[in-house]
C-alpha cells in the first residue's frame, strides 16, 4: 500500500480558521461523517437505538451534545441510582469505513478496557447493538484544555507545571504498557471539576510492540513496531509524520506533548500550520521554534528537548519526567482547583473573538492505512 502523505489546506475561512487535512494518496478526506448531517430523522433513530441498552444498565441519556468526532458523537447521561453524570460516546458503525470497524475500533476498545489511571478518562461500560457501539465513561465537567486556555488567556507557569506533570504521568502509564496515543492535543485533554487533566479519545491508539511467543514457553519476544498510519492533527504532528515516513509512535506522542506544553506557556501554536511546507521547514530549522520571554529557561529547555526534529535525540517520557523543571517546588503546584492565570493578550494566537485572540481547534481527518 502506498502510504505517502500529502497535505491540503482547507478553503479560506473568513473567520481565520485554517485546518490542514491529513490525506492519504493525495485524496482529501471529508471533515465530518455523514452521521453529522442535518438529517434529524437519522439522529433521532440513533438516539432511540442508544436509549434502550442504556436504560437497561440504569443510565438515562441527556440530549445535550458534548462533542462530535469521526463517526461518533458524545452526550451526557445520568446514572439513575445516584444521579451521577457520565458521558456516553455513540459510534455509528454503519457510517464508518470498513477498516475502522474491523481494525481501529476493536483496537481502541481493547485498549481502553485495560486503562486505569487518575489522569485518563475512566471507561465504565462498553455496549454494542446491531449498528452502534456505546462507551460509557467518566464525565469531565470543565471541558477541554484548549477552551480553558482561551478563556484564561495564559496559564501561570506553576499551573502549567502541575497540569503537564499530570499529562506526563498519563503518557508514562500508557508507554510503560507499550500503548501509544497518536492524537495528543489540547482538545483531547479534558478537565474534571478540580481542573485535573484527563486524557481522552484513544481512537488512534495502538500497541507499540508485536508480542510473539516461541517454543510454547512463557518467554515473549516483543518486536517494536514502526507506525505507517498518518493520523492526528497537522498542528501537533512531528516532522517525520508530515514527511510521510514510518515513525516511532511513542516519540510522536512526545512531540505532540511538547506542542501542548508550548501552548500552555505561550498561548499560541509552536508552528504556523497554515502552510505545511513552511511548517516543516520551521520544524527542521534551528531557530524555527520561537521561545518568548514568558517561559522560564527551564521550561524552554524542556520544550526544545521534546520538539527535537531529530528523532534519535528526542527525549522519551522517562527523561521528560526527570527534567529539572519538574523538580522546582512551588506551593502553587499543589493548590488543586485554585487556578491562577495571567490575563494578557498574545499576538498571533489565532482567531480573534471579542478583542481576545483565540487558538482555533484543530481536527485532523482520520487516516486508515
Amino acid at each position: 500500500m502506498n502510504n505517502s502523505l500529502s497535505l491540503t489546506n482547507a478553503k479560506h475561512d473568513p473567520k481565520g480558521l485554517k485546518n490542514p487535512k491529513l490525506t492519504n494518496q493525495g485524496q482529501q478526506l471529508p471533515t465530518k461523517s455523514k452521521l453529522y448531517s442535518s438529517n434529524g430523522a437519522k439522529n433521532y433513530s440513533i438516539n432511540i437505538d442508544a436509549q434502550q441498552p442504556l436504560l437497561q444498565l440504569g443510565f438515562r441519556i441527556n440530549e445535550k451534545l458534548i462533542g462530535t468526532g469521526s463517526y461518533a458523537k458524545v452526550k451526557r447521561c445520568i446514572r439513575e441510582i445516584d444521579n451521577k453524570e457520565f458521558a456516553v460516546k455513540i459510534i455509528d458503525r454503519d457510517k464508518a469505513p470498513a477498516d475502522f470497524v474491523s481494525k481501529f475500533l476493536p483496537r481502541e476498545l481493547d485498549i481502553i478496557r485495560t486503562l486505569d489511571h487518575p489522569n485518563i478518562i475512566k471507561v465504565q461500560h462498553i455496549l454494542e447493538t446491531k449498528s452502534l457501539t456505546l462507551i460509557i465513561m467518566e464525565y469531565a465537567s470543565n471541558g477541554d484544555l484548549l477552551d480553558y486556555i482561551n478563556k484564561t488567556t495564559r496559564l501561570q507557569e506553576s499551573v502549567a507545571r502541575r497540569m503537564f506533570r499530570e499529562l506526563c504521568d498519563a503518557i508514562y502509564y500508557i508507554h510503560f504498557r507499550n500503548i501509544c496515543h497518536r492524537d495528543l492535543k489540547c482538545e483531547n485533554l479534558l478537565l474534571d471539576n478540580h481542573l485535573r487533566i484527563k486524557l481522552a479519545d484513544f481512537g488512534f491508539s495502538r500497541y507499540c510492540v508485536d508480542p510473539s511467543p516461541t517454543d510454547n514457553k512463557k518467554n515473549i519476544f516483543e518486536k517494536k513496531i514502526l507506525s505507517r498510519t498518518f493520523c492526528g492533527s497537522a498542528a501537533y504532528a512531528a516532522p517525520e509524520i508530515l514527511r510521510g515516513q514510518e515513525y516511532n509512535p511513542k516519540l510522536y506522542d512526545i512531540w505532540s506533548a511538547g506542542c501542548i506544553l508550548y501552548i500552555m506557556i505561550y498561548s499560541k501554536m509552536p508552528f504556523d500550520d497554515s502552510d505545511i511546507k513552511k511548517m516543516i521547514e520551521a520544524q527542521m530549522t534551528k531557530g524555527g521554534l520561537r521561545l518568548g520571554s514568558e517561559g522560564s529557561s527551564e521550561v524552554q529547555d524542556l520544550i526544545i528537548r521534546m520538539l527535537q526534529p531529530e528523532v534519535t535525540q528526542r527525549w522519551p517520557i522517562e527523561l521528560v519526567q526527570r527534567h529539572p523543571w519538574f523538580t522546582r517546588q512551588i506551593n502553587a503546584d499543589n493548590q488543586g482547583s485554585s487556578i491562577s492565570y495571567v490575563n494578557t493578550t498574545t499576538t498571533n494566537r489565532g482567531q480573534a473573538q471579542g478583542g481576545v485572540h483565540q487558538i482555533s481547534k484543530r481536527q485532523g481527518s482520520p487516516i486508515y492505512a
